[in-house]
């Protein structure tokens, strides 16, 4: 399958030991507030909009995260609450986190400056050198914040998953 140019869609982060807690204790609260939210929602009959938007943004100010993660969570609740037949199911404590790519800032090929729950951090990434370019991978792009067997990567939100995988 011949191909132009390697498309990254992931990139693994390589943060150091005190990146590495910020970044898991990002997704805990993420998840807490989302899971906080969707109960107010729910409770409220609040399914989306600006109504469903002050809900998250209280949250958010409750849990002490940055208001980058407003619009983000506001997103996953609305998505959660349209299936809404039946148990409501929770945001696990480490489940993954899709960011605009406004979140993520891609100065060099091998850094990336993210949102986290203190604030931008810069964070070393894998670059993959058989590539061939260094343009800073998924720059411009949306990514999920996936933590998976003890380690982060950021996958590209905008690539059609095979459920395989």
């Amino acid at each position: 399958m011949p191909c132009d140019m390697a498309r990254v869609d992931e990139v693994r982060l390589l943060p150091d030991p005190e990146q590495h807690d910020l970044l898991a204790a990002t997704l805990e609260r993420v998840n807490r507030a989302s899971n906080a939210a969707r109960a107010a929602a729910l409770q409220r009959q609040v399914f989306a909009g600006p109504a469903l938007r002050e809900i998250v943004k209280a949250e958010v100010e409750k849990a002490k995260l940055p208001d980058g993660f407003v619009r983000p969570i506001t997103e996953r609740v609305a998505a959660a609450l349209q299936r809404r037949a039946g148990k409501q199911q929770r945001f696990s404590t480490y489940q993954s986190l899709t960011l605009p790519a406004s979140a993520f800032k891609w100065t060099t090929s091998d850094r990336v400056t993210m949102l986290t729950a203190s604030g931008r951090r810069t964070v070393a990434v894998r670059v993959d050198k058989h590539r061939g370019d260094l343009r800073p991978p998924l720059a411009g792009r949306p990514a999920s914040l996936v933590y998976r067997n003890g380690e982060f990567e950021l996958v590209a939100a905008d690539v059609e998953r095979d459920p395989e995988e």
